[in-house]
């Protein structure tokens, strides 16, 4: 599994706009918090390998994950949150990142939570997205 991502970030529009590089910004989060997954073995001890995460750009803010069933077929936890739509049109990526990055790294301690799977390093990761 060792090709496979632990972290996956997608977006999808609800309501009308743009979001300028938002793929692009979603790409790099992975980068950077993949080897940190890693080093951890976060999914290690869970029942998926893989977090699917869908940020919804929506007309509200609403950034405790919603869950759904757990596909044995692709050993993935689907997650999806909402972000306010008219908060992030045509944000520059300066703007962007960090809300992105903390909304996945909500999502990440809430699964670790749930899962009861190691968190301790999400405090440096924090970091990142300041």
């Amino acid at each position: 599994m060792e090709t496979e991502r632990i972290l996956l970030i997608g977006g999808v529009a609800l309501v009308k706009g743009k979001v300028q590089d938002a793929g692009v910004i979603m790409v790099e989060i992975c980068y950077e918090l993949e080897p940190m997954l890693r080093k951890v073995e976060f999914t290690e001890r869970a029942p998926f390998y893989t977090i699917s995460l869908i940020i919804r750009f929506g007309d509200q803010n609403s950034l405790e994950p919603e869950y759904q069933r757990i596909s044995r077929k692709y050993d993935e936890l689907p997650v999806a949150i909402e972000v306010d739509m008219a908060r992030i049109r045509r944000q520059p990526k300066e703007i962007l990142k960090p809300i992105f990055g903390r909304a996945t790294m909500i999502v990440l301690r809430n699964v670790a939570l749930k899962y009861n799977l190691p968190s301790e390093f999400l405090d440096e990761a924090d970091k990142l997205y300041e």
